[in-house]
């Protein structure tokens, strides 16, 4: 995200310098004016060179010492005392210091009011440290922040590698299985199913690394994955829909829609039936909305209760989609005795035209 220039005069390392003499120049707008002779509040003297000094030792020890030191620990007593007496001391010593610089009678000493004089320091006091003080607040607060969301964003971009590749090794062991049945069997298309088995590694090792991929490329994927599943079975068919105008231009996850695909190959496999076994698969673009419907029969063999894996791939994309598309997005599974349905929306759709 880009910062605004405000943003990055006031949080920048490198521009500490300009920040720090705008700051000065405010609390000194009078003395700055005077300069430039748009005012005249007198001669540049030795006592308000001496009460600057004073003012950047309230400023500077307190941004620089007292508030990292306790009021960022949660010190706030410590804190609080600690610059009362910080700000009784620079009101009596710049007291003391006009005193030097301006010598009064006793008579004139003695019609001071001392506790008005005090009060009045002090609240002069508290206009020069209050900005500085909360300028550095929201300065720690907006580092804080920063800091946070890149932590947010690491564990982000780790959870999702790490289910990205939960993927991987789940898909080669079904791939090459299918392959091994194959090979068992002296199926003659063993060697496509081996070159195909290439072409699925090759999406998965180059263009799944990327965040987002075209969607026509992952349909071209899942295509290739259905290709190789019909090559191992003899009553396999499958189709997908979808108009390549529509969708020629949206983005997706890469591999987000893989696990939809297995689970529905999975459970209406029936290497020992006649039957045929089919997945259909339908994409469908609404303005920025995409419907995806899979369609799959039920085979006849039982998943088994001891299958730690089983459940893999629809917590998978479950995870995911909570990650990438949160509130944005609508799952749903329909079983029926001879058909699941899986229907997921995704919305906004993420386009290269964006």
């Amino acid at each position: 995200m880009t910062k605004s220039l405000s943003q990055n005069l006031l949080f920048e390392k490198k521009y500490w310098v300009v920040r720090h003499l705008l700051f000065w120049s405010f609390i000194y707008l009078d003395e700055v004016l005077n300069l430039f002779g748009i005012t005249d509040t007198g001669d540049v003297n030795s006592l308000l060179l001496i009460n600057i000094l004073i003012d950047f030792a309230l400023v500077y020890i307190n941004i620089y010492v007292l508030i990292p030191k306790f009021l960022n620990k949660g010190k706030y007593f410590i804190y609080g005392l600690l610059t009362f007496i910080k700000l009784c001391l620079v009101v009596w010593l710049i007291d003391y210091m006009d005193t030097l610089y301006y010598p009064m009678t006793p008579e004139e000493m003695a019609e001071i009011d001392y506790v008005g004089t005090y009060i009045h320091g002090g609240i002069t006091q508290l206009g020069v440290l209050f900005p500085a003080v909360a300028i550095t607040m929201v300065k720690n607060n907006w580092s804080n922040t920063e800091k946070l969301n890149a932590l947010n964003q690491f564990q982000y971009e780790a959870q999702l590698d790490k289910l990205k590749k939960q993927i991987n090794p789940h898909f080669l062991f079904n791939s090459l299985n299918a392959i091994y049945i194959q090979a068992k069997q002296k199926d003659e298309s063993v060697p496509e199913s081996i070159m195909a088995l290439s072409d699925l590694m090759r999406y998965q090792t180059y263009d799944a690394l990327q965040n987002e991929t075209a969607l026509s490329k992952e349909i071209d994927f899942i295509k290739t994955y259905l290709e190789m599943e019909k090559m191992r079975r003899d009553r396999f068919e499958y189709s997908i829909v979808h108009d390549s105008d529509h969708i020629k231009n949206v983005l997706i996850e890469p591999l987000l829609l893989l696990p939809l695909v297995e689970n529905a190959c999975k459970y209406n496999t029936s290497l020992n039936s006649k039957d045929l076994t089919y997945v259909n698969i339908a994409f469908k673009i609404e303005g920025k909305e995409l419907r995806i419907d899979v369609f799959n029969n039920i085979g006849h063999i039982p998943q088994e209760k001891n299958d730690k894996y089983s459940g893999l791939g629809q917590s998978n994309i479950k995870k995911r989609l909570e990650l990438l598309y949160p509130s944005k997005h609508e799952f749903k599974i329909v079983g029926s005795k001879n058909e699941y349905h899986v229907m997921l929306k995704l919305s906004p759709l993420k386009s290269t035209n964006d």
